[in-house]
């Protein structure tokens, strides 16, 4: 009974996992059909991290490069790392193939960028989590 429980287990997590990447993929497919790199968004990040990390920040992306966060040249030294869409997408696919233990990843229906993201990395730990959410996606 123990090895068909674990089994079970593995079968669920690997389902799970899939499904998380065949979503990640085919939206990362419709991002890239629109083929756009010059956009600008406003990112929140949700951690336990000073309040300049939260934000909002408003992102202009020029050729597919942070050009300038809040209207001013982006220096990550300033502003912190920050991600682009494609970014975002990597960032989505490692975490995702890590399997942490809570997700939430939404994906804008037009374009198919991740709007809304949220992992909670370990059931034992607290102010581990982090969570980024999109608004305000324009193409320029």
């Amino acid at each position: 009974m123990k090895y068909l429980m674990f089994f079970a287990t593995i079968l669920l997590v690997s389902c799970t996992k899939s499904e998380d990447n065949d979503e990640l993929s085919s939206n990362l497919a419709k991002w890239d059909k629109e083929n756009i790199v010059n956009y600008e968004f406003t990112l929140t990040i949700s951690c336990f991290c000073p309040q300049e990390r939260v934000g909002p920040h408003l992102i202009k992306v020029v050729n597919d490069e942070i050009v300038s966060v809040n209207n001013l040249p982006y220096d990550p030294d300033i502003a912190g790392e920050l991600m682009t869409i494609d970014q975002l997408f990597s960032y989505l696919r490692t975490v995702i193939d890590e399997n942490p233990y809570k997700k939430t990843v939404e994906y804008n229906s037009v374009y198919g960028y991740p709007q809304f993201i949220y992992f909670d990395f370990n059931k034992n730990m607290v102010d581990e989590e982090i969570g980024y959410q999109v608004t305000g996606f324009k193409v320029i």
